[in-house]
């Protein structure tokens, strides 16, 4: 891959959260609590993969704890947001969203688990460096939706 893209893409992988910030405050100052709470918990999610991303990769010297860890994250949050989309705390749609975009994500992490461990081929390793990157993209998107929808909506006629 040029280097141009894979610099692109580690920063944007380190600054999730930072993009997240502005759509945190303007849902907090529009007191939009269902968006606020969909797009806090994704940040604290990406925070969180942040922080023990570099202590995981030195615990990880065998290549195996890091795709079930970044799996289980990834299945923790779908959890939290549909039972936070259930009792109303998020919107419904914007949790059904969220989790159809990251539902590809621990799919592709344990896949690449399975090829580079049992199959010992090298299938995934594009497909992981392209699709995960992607799919952060799609739920910083997804967090981003209602606002986008309030500066598209028409004004009521009167």
């Amino acid at each position: 891959m040029p280097d141009w893209f894979v610099y692109t893409i580690s920063i944007l992988n380190n600054s999730w959260v930072f993009i997240l910030s502005p759509a945190i405050f303007v849902f907090y100052l529009r007191k939009d609590w269902q968006a606020f709470h969909f797009t806090v918990i994704t940040a604290c999610f990406f925070l969180y993969g942040t922080l023990i991303h570099s202590g995981l990769r030195e615990f990880d010297d065998i290549y195996i704890w890091r795709y079930v860890v970044w799996a289980f994250n990834d299945i923790a949050w779908m959890a939290i947001i549909a039972y936070l989309g259930i009792k109303d705390k998020v919107y419904l749609w914007q949790s059904v969203l969220g989790q159809l975009v990251v539902i590809m994500a621990p799919i592709l992490q344990l896949f690449r688990l399975v090829d580079r461990h049992l199959w010992d081929l090298s299938y995934s390793t594009y497909m992981y460096k392209t699709l995960l990157p992607l799919i952060n993209i799609g739920t910083v998107v997804v967090c981003y939706l209602p606002l986008i929808y309030l500066f598209t909506r028409r004004s009521p006629q009167t």
